[in-house]
């Protein structure tokens, strides 16, 4: 029990560190991804933050066979330490139709534990599973009129490192939902 109440008063403070903008995200490109635009699919987020930075790409996206009004849909994020510091990282997807709905994110995805990587020393990289469980058959199908995935990643804490998060969006391909 006390476990679970810690879970959720840290998702609220790095919920409100989001909220705040504390955050920064850019492409490969020098042009920065401002919160609200989305990059296309193909694209590698520059993630920086503190003394920390990290390359993020969507290695692949896939919808598992499911019953009628179940769509497990897997997403497999590629992380490259591009920093100087070790880094362990955790993060949790959301996704967002073209009308507003969204599915999965802090403490939902992947039943609330997000995907984790080990960790990782600079220039190493390594891919992580997520997965968002879409409950409607009518919620999937929008998804092909449409999608956002955003991405929120923490640093899990290592000893005499501070922690950081950061966070990304790229617009889904709609024939990932066809």
């Amino acid at each position: 029990m006390k476990k679970g109440i810690v879970c959720i008063l840290a998702m609220l403070g790095i919920s409100l560190i989001l909220v705040a903008g504390c955050t920064s995200s850019t492409t490969s490109s020098p042009a920065s991804i401002p919160a609200t635009h989305a990059a296309d699919q193909e694209t590698t987020a520059v993630l920086v933050n503190g003394t920390y930075a990290v390359n993020a790409s969507i290695e692949q996206i896939t919808v598992s066979p499911s019953q009628p009004g179940n769509h497990v849909v897997n997403i497999y994020v590629h992380v490259i330490n591009t920093g100087t510091t070790p880094i362990q990282l955790q993060w949790f997807s959301r996704i967002t139709d073209a009308k507003g709905v969204s599915h999965g994110g802090i403490g939902v995805s992947h039943n609330g534990y997000g995907a984790e990587t080990d960790v990782l020393p600079p220039g190493q990289s390594e891919t992580a599973r997520d997965y968002v469980v879409i409950d409607s058959d009518t919620d999937y199908h929008a998804l092909a009129n449409g999608a956002t995935l955003e991405v929120f990643f923490m640093t899990e804490p290592l000893p005499g490192q501070s922690t950081a998060d950061f966070s990304t969006a790229w617009t889904l391909d709609p024939a990932v939902f066809s």
